[in-house]
């Protein structure tokens, strides 16, 4: 029987943090599960070098964290903002342009599709409690708070006709948990927002062009694995998209 390599998934990580035994578990673990080999991507910054190491994996997954420095989009500092530190937002930002380009499968969790849509042109709401108008004054609590466990779904996201998240998920909505106090505010060009929450706030988006996966949500699906269906279907779908370029790679090879 041959040998059948597992997709290595770049998650990429503050450097600062690594060390920690406990710190991007809940990704790694729902890498894992779905059938894929997670690996740390946190010792380079420059593009070439980010350039050089993506050739060897076969996904990306930008994980949730501290927040994008606001003066990458035009932003304004504001007291709610945690700033990650530069050479992780630099290393970030330029994986979601290189995995855009060369068609790796990326699957971006809040932080990171904040780095998505900020790495391609767009812009955040630097506070959502602060500077969003909710929507027919309907207000969403968008942080996840006692007595909400982080696995609970706290509101529903809606998903637009025809893309890939309603395809691949088999549903035009799904009950998601809510972490985040920032949020997409002007959205990429090459992104098309597929999902939003009834307060109008965007909570999904995907590549505009024919990518293989290129999707970003805001909700953390991670957390819900253990219980919920949409949320292993969204890992599976995305590590399948990833054995399929290392069978690529390995043809190639």
């Amino acid at each position: 029987m041959a040998f059948k390599m597992k997709p290595r998934i770049a998650l990429t990580a503050d450097a600062q943090r690594v060390k920690d035994p406990k710190y991007l578990s809940a990704y790694k673990r729902a890498v894992e599960k779905a059938g894929a080999e997670p690996v740390l991507l946190y010792d380079v910054a420059e593009p070439e070098d980010v350039n050089r190491a993506l050739d060897t994996f076969d996904g990306l997954l930008l994980p949730g964290g501290a927040d994008v420095d606001p003066a990458e989009y035009g932003g304004r500092d504001h007291p709610s903002v945690d700033k990650a530190p530069p050479e992780y937002d630099r290393l970030e930002l330029e994986a979601a342009r290189v995995a855009l380009r060369k068609d790796v499968p990326t699957l971006a969790i809040c932080r990171g599709v904040q780095v998505m849509n900020v790495a391609l042109g767009g812009t955040l709401w630097v506070d959502v409690p602060d500077e969003y108008e909710a929507r027919d004054g309907q207000k969403l609590q968008h942080r996840q708070t006692p007595p909400h466990p982080r696995h609970e779904a706290t509101h529903p996201v809606d998903f637009k006709d025809g893309s890939m998240l309603a395809q691949l998920l088999g549903s035009h909505m799904v009950p998601t948990n809510s972490m985040h106090h920032q949020a997409l505010r002007r959205v990429a060009h090459d992104l098309v927002p597929s999902g939003q929450t009834r307060d109008g706030i965007i909570e999904a988006v995907e590549a505009r062009t024919n990518h293989p996966f290129y999707i970003g949500v805001q909700w953390h699906p991670e957390e819900m694995i253990e219980v919920d269906e949409p949320s292993r279907t969204l890992f599976a779908a995305f590590v399948r998209r990833a054995a399929q370029r290392t069978r690529s790679r390995s043809a190639a090879g």
